[in-house]
């Protein structure tokens, strides 16, 4: 046989195996290739609006913090202390946008976390920022214990992971800036624990 013909039998032969045995697999995978490919989009675009929220909070607070008005100021230049005041109500406003979100879409970004330490640190974080912003604090301590969770928030999951110095030393200001938050309690509630409640026992 015609050594043209045999290249032309071969090209055909394998034509004919890609068409009959790899394209039906290659259509068969596409389905969980491109699934696949969706959770690894929503991951990132959870995670990115958890960054966003975070730096919006620790913007906010920022300007809250440097933004104060003296009472002062109400007495000698009240339209400027009321507009001064508007702006500061906003600010609150994103804080409450911001924790309001995480709270609501904890589960989006949280379980995408390798370990059960920062998926714990993501959860301990997102409720009490939310009961911060919730609490009857006045506005500086609000600002001022925010400030406190979040800026470890901020160097333990958005900052290059080599910076190991920086990456403990957040651990350790999280988890005070936790502990902190009881000193704001009232003294009854932190001298008496309220006891769990018990389970209640079925009878057979």
């Amino acid at each position: 046989m015609p050594s043209w013909i045999t290249s032309i039998l071969l090209a055909a032969a394998t034509t004919l195996f890609i068409g009959l045995v790899v394209n039906p697999r290659l259509e068969a995978r596409k389905p969980r290739i491109e699934a696949k490919n969706n959770q690894k989009r929503v991951a990132w675009e959870a995670r990115a609006e958890f960054s966003k929220r975070v730096l919006t909070i620790l913007s906010a607070c920022g300007r809250l913090q440097e933004s104060a008005v003296p009472p002062s100021l109400a007495e000698t230049r009240p339209a400027l202390a009321e507009r001064l005041d508007a702006e500061r109500q906003r600010w609150l406003a994103q804080l409450d946008e911001a924790t309001r979100y995480l709270v609501d879409n904890m589960e989006l970004f949280a379980l995408g976390y390798a370990t059960d330490r920062l998926r714990r640190i993501v959860g301990q974080f997102v409720v009490h920022a939310r009961a911060v912003v919730l609490s009857d604090r006045p506005v500086e301590k609000q600002i001022e214990r925010l400030t406190a969770l979040t800026g470890p928030i901020q160097n333990l999951f958005f900052v290059p992971r080599w910076r190991v110095t920086t990456v403990v030393r957040s651990f350790e200001q999280f988890e005070r800036a936790l502990a902190a938050l009881d000193e704001d309690l009232p003294d009854d509630l932190t001298a008496a624990p309220v006891p769990a409640p018990t389970t209640p026992q079925t009878t057979t």
